[in-house]
């Protein structure tokens, strides 16, 4: 209750979330909801078009906010932390001693600028198949000058190569392949598209419900180099199926539900509470980085 106070405070007085998020108050209603004096409702779905500093832990980037961009707004009115707290900081362990990374489902690149900007060295092939998010990708890769470092495909990945149908969720971050979607994208293997050099080390994956078959159509990768593989698995995905292949490979697998690393015999992500589902898969070889305690 308390909580809706200030939006029903505004629509009262007839403050709207353009009003709100206009540049005379835009740096004011930044600093009141980041420390959540006002409600996010009062501020996502306002017309906001701003570069902004997105400060992450151990490195910053530049982040372009467009229009409709509700993962943009997002972090511009919050922070990381208000996003994946429990994700973020793990792939940044990894992230930040890595060769190659693979960042599938890039969306708008948030995992792929916050790599570069942590690690000098790295190299990062990113995958995202919506043609209304790809170019923000590239925008947001441009406005970084890390173009030298990435490799952006307009690609989904899965076990097969062609053209597959693709469903556009409301929220675009949700979209998914499917039997029956509403566009056609193309599809490929990651293990057509990566070299097998034992260089890719950290693989981000976030593909709604298509994890199984996008990891057998890397199974080259993981005997070649046998990537960390950090990915969301939720309930209704195949997270038996996923398990089993990962562990056929000689993974090690871990929950990361709630912020504590849980060493995992079988991946059923029914058995874990309502919300996102992320899981880490290690291989013995990488005993060097290993979870935390």
């Amino acid at each position: 209750m308390t909580r809706s106070l200030p939006l029903t405070l505004a629509r009262n007085l007839g403050i709207t979330r353009n009003v709100v998020a206009s540049p005379p108050f835009r740096p004011l209603a930044r600093m009141l909801s980041r420390h959540k004096a006002i409600p996010l409702d009062l501020l996502l779905g306002a017309n906001l078009d701003v570069t902004f500093t997105a400060q992450f832990p151990g490195a910053s980037f530049l982040y372009h906010a467009a229009p409709e961009d509700g993962l943009g707004a997002r972090f511009y009115w919050q922070s990381w932390s208000d996003w994946e707290p429990h994700v973020i900081p793990v792939f940044a362990r990894y992230a930040k001693t890595a060769s190659r990374i693979l960042d599938i489902g890039a969306h708008t690149g948030v995992y792929t600028l916050f790599a570069c900007a942590l690690n000098p060295g790295l190299e990062v092939f990113s995958f995202e198949p919506l043609p209304q998010i790809h170019p923000r990708l590239r925008d947001n890769v441009r406005v970084n000058r890390f173009d030298s470092r990435c490799r952006l495909f307009q690609i989904a990945v899965s076990d097969s190569p062609g053209v597959a149908s693709f469903h556009v969720a409301e929220d675009p971050s949700m979209s998914t392949l499917c039997d029956n979607g509403e566009i056609q994208v193309r599809v490929a293997t990651l293990d057509s598209l990566i070299p097998l050099d034992g260089r890719t080390d950290l693989v981000k994956m976030d593909v709604e419900g298509h994890e199984y078959r996008a990891l057998r159509g890397m199974e080259k990768i993981m005997e070649d180099s046998h990537p960390t593989i950090l990915f969301e698995c939720n309930p209704g995905a195949p997270g038996k199926q996923v398990g089993e292949l990962l562990q056929s490979h000689g993974y090690n697998l871990f929950s990361l539900v709630g912020g504590v690393e849980e060493k995992l015999n079988e991946l059923i992500p029914e058995h874990f509470p309502s919300g996102n589902h992320n899981f880490l898969a290690t291989h013995p070889s990488r005993e060097k980085v290993a979870p935390a305690n």
